[in-house]
């Protein structure tokens, strides 16, 4: 930034003069330095002239002086304390626009309402006095003059609101065009270092407003402000969104990821599973196959003994009948010898 040392004001690196009183404007650190030296020159004049004055003066005067300048010092502190100029917030002509139009409103009705009460207390329908018949006259009129005057400011306002929209669309856009945002944090930073983050955004902020005082002379300070506040939020305040938009999507591919990797391995956790339980049922199919094998065998050879106990009783029985069929020949024989 430079800086006028006549006028003390501070203008950015591209002005070269002082838009005040056309003197060539230093650098920072030069004028710092010149302005210390000034100061200290005055504050050693002002000394001596006081000093000299004190010594040609007599006591009495000396105390009347004292006196003077302690009440003048109280009067001008006085006057500092009521003069402290409060934060100014501009009201745009479409928001004006609809405050005169409320109140407008608000007068009609009001104003509509005193002039019932004043026909009725006249007619006799209400039982007032004279007073409160006049009171009531006078506050119907100057509440429909009231109405009808915000009336004709809020029309006249409102034929202001598009030359507003205009000129302020055509001063952001004029920033928009000749700074970005890296533009702005080098001026920031070559001037005041490296900056936190909430003091770096009042720093361009005001570094905004004063591009716009130097290079367009604005005098409503409220209405700069909006402009900085408007022109801040569309270079950075929109970066910021999209970075933290970009983050979200990273965020939530991370949370995909993780919940493919989950899938997975559930996916292989219940193929384990399940091979297991083909294992398991595979081994009862085998038991149940032995097992009925077992029990076919053991048939098998159930069947096989009792063939075997038939065919012995067979060539038991067998054998009795040919001892039966000897000794019935034994019998023969003896009858026959006999």
């Amino acid at each position: 930034m430079k800086y006028c040392p006549d006028c003390d004001m501070e203008f950015i690196d591209s002005v070269q003069t002082c838009t005040d009183c056309g003197k060539i404007l230093v650098d920072k650190d030069k004028y710092f330095e010149g302005k210390a030296a000034r100061e200290a020159e005055e504050a050693k004049a002002e000394e001596d002239r006081r000093r000299e004055m004190l010594e040609s003066m007599t006591e009495e005067e000396k105390e009347a002086m004292k006196e003077a300048m302690e009440e003048a010092e109280q009067q001008t502190r006085g006057r500092h304390r009521g003069a402290i100029p409060e934060p100014t917030v501009y009201v745009t002509r479409a928001e004006r626009y609809e405050d005169l139009k409320s109140s407008a409103s608000a007068f009609w009705i009001v104003g509509a309402a005193l002039i019932i009460l004043a026909v009725a207390s006249w007619a006799g329908i209400l039982p007032v006095n004279i007073i409160l018949k006049l009171m009531f006259t006078v506050l119907a009129a100057v509440s429909l003059f009231i109405a009808w005057k915000t009336g004709e400011d809020a029309k006249t306002v409102k034929g202001q609101i598009k030359e507003e929209t205009e000129v302020t669309e055509q001063l952001i856009k004029w920033f928009l065009e000749n700074y970005t945002p890296e533009q702005i944090d080098e001026i920031v930073t070559r001037e005041n270092g490296e900056l936190q983050d909430e003091v770096l955004a009042l720093k361009r902020i005001a570094l905004i407003q004063d591009i716009y005082v130097t290079q367009y002379d604005l005098a409503d300070q409220g209405y700069v402000d909006a402009l900085a506040e408007e022109v801040y939020s569309q270079l950075f305040e929109e970066d910021e969104e999209d970075d933290f938009e970009e983050e979200e999507d990273f965020g939530e591919e991370d949370e995909a990821a993780e919940e493919d990797g989950s899938a997975e391995g559930d996916g292989s956790a219940e193929g384990d599973g399940s091979a297991e339980d083909e294992q398991e049922a595979s081994g009862e199919e085998a038991e149940k196959k032995e097992e009925g094998a077992g029990a076919d065998n053991a048939s098998e050879k159930a069947a096989a003994d009792d063939a075997a106990e038939t065919e012995t009783g067979d060539d038991a029985s067998a054998d009795n009948e040919s001892g039966d069929d000897a000794s019935a020949s034994d019998d023969s024989t003896g009858s026959d010898e006999n």
